[in-house]
């Protein structure tokens, strides 16, 4: 049953054979020499495992004699395409046609005799043999004549290879010196005792699977064919699973095959066994989304010249951004892209200019409050790298004096975040942000196709951040023409409550004397006159000119002066301040005292008459800026607002708020050289950062 099979598979290989004489380029023809040598190499082994069940059957023999042949041509066209490889052989590719042709021929018809005449060894004792100078000792004579040839055309293309070529070859070379090691023992026995053995056979095959899977891995890992598989990566994923289902059928099925020849039963508990464990790893394979990354990542490395379908992660990242109206919106976007193409879970995503510098946006979940998440200055080392370089690799090959003043400057940052690569969000040289990648978790190192991928990730989402700021720019700029358009129907409204008044005043001499026109022009003038200051006061402070009058002062002490100022006003305002005793600033105490003065009313307006207000003075890490940190016991800020809507003009969620406190204090404590944030505290209430200038003694 087996042996018209064996037969037809060597034909088949035979013939394949002859496509090389229409390929063009040598590199062509040893590509399908090698793809030839891999696919009749286990061939030829496994028919040597079944000769030595099936010895006394002449078939059997002549089969595995015409595959020897078959093989050793096979071998013997890859010698011949290692040596074009590295040799000039033009002006003579016609007489070595006719050369390969003529000893095609011969080989073919030896191996034809083999295949009509099944009787040619003999059988004693379990050997076979044969007479002298019978077709199987020229056989045995052809065989070690043509691997001595491949052994010398092997020595030569290993000394033809530079050392990095070397490096990609050496498991091939060792796989073929082991197969032409293997065939020339068994040649040279023959030759000599013209006998064949039975566990020579055994042996023999050993050997040249041994061989096979060295050539296998070469082949596999080097990408010694060199060709480019244009399938899509979809249609290889979505064959995944039914192709690993069927390779362990395959497996169970060929292992019961060999069990059945060799005469062996496979027990009830082993069969079962097997085949509760293939269920199961299909299982794992399926409920496991680390091991689909694996193998996502194994065939994106190994079969694939380009680790990347750049084109289709770029369009992922277009379809996520499709309806970004926002800074964090872009951001989702992008992290969300590089969660599905990377390899790994560690992803920050820092957002700026080179102005305020860069604040971490997004960050892995593991990453810690307690760990370093404070912006990147400006003129941070790691900034102004990624200002001139596409990247920042920890395991750089060839590192740069640049590279070694980073890693010395920001070891401690880069140990804390675990990161292992940085590349930049820019476009036409406008640094946006930047992206930090810890290690892949599958063990492998990032190279040119990250880099690569990453650039043009980063290129595009720089694209979309800056589309946002102008069209956010664009908004804030109609919302001022709104609000001054507004100011001036205020304008109009105070005139006209100062016209009342004129009004009035000329009325009184007339009305003076009654009691009833008394009481009504004191209260039309009182509430006149609150209403008109108030809205004065408000107006004034929405003046673009703002100019700060900066000296040196005590934080502290200034922050003091402020608590008892306020608590004359609001009695019942409970107002805690720690720290700070020593810390000196540069500022307008006029300008922040109105910062203060807007954080600490919205406190009380929020909680009432149960107050309390908590402040603390510090030291940021670089020891350029003082924080004033300020939280309160309200109810918090809307998750909507934050972090930054809620500094913009009209944003309020006050009952009969005018959403202009906080952007006066944003833009009050910008001029100062400073910054305002907001959040939220763990226990609910409302938290504001306000970040001012040291004192040039301090710094």
């Amino acid at each position: 049953m087996w042996v018209p099979f064996f037969y037809f598979l060597n034909i088949v290989l035979l013939l394949g054979g002859l496509i090389g004489f229409r390929l063009g380029s040598v590199e062509r023809r040893f590509s399908l020499a090698l793809v030839q040598v891999l696919l009749s190499l286990p061939l030829l082994a496994g028919e040597y495992f079944y000769l030595t069940t099936r010895l006394t059957t002449p078939a059997s023999t002549s089969m595995v004699l015409f595959s020897e042949i078959i093989f050793t041509l096979i071998w013997l066209a890859l010698a011949r395409h290692l040596h074009q490889t590295t040799a000039a052989v033009a002006g003579t590719r016609q007489h070595h046609f006719f050369l390969e042709i003529g000893i095609g021929a011969t080989v073919a018809a030896a191996a034809a005799y083999f295949l009509i005449y099944h009787s040619v060894p003999r059988i004693s004792d379990d050997v076979l043999t044969f007479p002298i100078y019978s077709p199987v000792y020229f056989a045995a004579v052809f065989t070690l004549i043509t691997v001595l040839y491949a052994a010398w055309r092997l020595e030569q293309f290993w000394h033809a290879l530079n050392s990095t070529r070397r490096w990609e070859y050496k498991f091939f070379m060792v796989g073929s010196y082991l197969v032409c090691g293997g065939l020339a023992w068994q040649a040279s026995y023959r030759l000599t005792y013209l006998t064949i053995a039975p566990h020579h056979l055994q042996l023999l095959a050993t050997l040249l699977l041994c061989g096979w899977l060295l050539v296998t891995y070469a082949v596999t890992h080097h990408r010694l064919l060199n060709r480019k598989i244009f399938v899509s990566r979809k249609v290889i994923y979505s064959f995944v699973v039914p192709s690993l289902l069927a390779a362990y059928l395959l497996g169970f099925g060929v292992i019961t095959l060999i069990m059945r020849t060799f005469g062996m039963e496979l027990t009830f508990v082993l069969k079962w066994l097997c085949l509760a464990l293939g269920f199961s790893a299909v299982g794992l394979f399926i409920f496991s989304g680390k091991i689909r990354r694996r193998i996502h990542f194994f065939i994106s490395t190994h079969f694939y010249i380009n680790k990347y379908e750049y084109r289709d992660e770029w369009l992922a990242l277009s379809e996520h951004l499709q309806g970004a109206r926002t800074e964090n919106d872009v951001v989702k976007a992008l992290r969300q892209v590089l969660v599905d193409s990377l390899y790994t879970t560690d992803i920050f995503i820092w957002i700026g200019d080179t102005s305020r510098g860069y604040r971490l946006v997004s960050s892995p979940g593991s990453f810690q409050s307690g760990q370093p998440s404070s912006p990147l200055a400006p003129d941070d080392l790691l900034v102004s790298f990624i200002q001139n370089h596409s990247h920042f690799h920890l395991n750089e090959p060839e590192p740069d004096k640049a590279w070694h003043a980073v890693m010395t400057a920001r070891r401690s940052f880069l140990t804390a975040t675990n990161l292992s690569l940085i590349v930049p969000i820019a476009i036409g040289g406008q640094l946006t942000g930047l992206i930090g990648l810890g290690p892949e978790f599958t063990g492998g190192v990032y190279g040119h196709d990250d880099f690569d991928l990453l650039t043009a990730l980063g290129s595009q989402t720089a694209s979309a951040l800056l589309a946002v700021c102008m069209a956010e720019e664009l908004a804030n700029t109609r919302e001022q023409q709104a609000w001054n358009r507004l100011s001036a129907f205020v304008l109009h409204d105070i005139k006209n409550a100062a016209t009342m008044l004129a009004m009035l005043r000329e009325n009184a001499p007339e009305h003076i004397h009654e009691p009833e026109f008394q009481q009504d022009m004191l209260e039309l003038v009182g509430d006149t006159l609150k209403r008109m200051g108030r809205v004065e006061h408000r107006l004034g402070t929405l003046k673009d000119e703002i100019h700060p009058d900066p000296q040196d002062m005590n934080l502290g002490r200034f922050l003091a002066d402020c608590r008892r100022r306020l608590t004359t006003t609001l009695p019942s305002m409970d107002i805690s301040i720690e720290g700070g005793d020593e810390i000196r600033v540069h500022t307008d105490p006029a300008l922040l005292f109105s910062v203060m003065e807007n954080l600490i009313l919205n406190a009380f307006e929020a909680g009432g008459n149960d107050a309390a207000v908590h402040i603390r003075i510090d030291q940021d890490q670089n020891n350029r800026q003082a924080i004033v940190d300020i939280t309160d016991n309200g109810p918090g800020i809307a998750p909507d607002l934050l972090p930054d809507r809620l500094f913009e003009p009209f944003k309020t969620t006050k009952d009969g708020g005018s959403g202009i406190g906080l952007w006066q204090a944003k833009r009050v404590a910008v001029r100062l050289g400073g910054n305002v944030s907001a959040s939220n505290t763990e226990h609910g209430g409302a938290r504001f950062v306000i970040q001012l200038p040291l004192s040039a003694a301090m710094e």
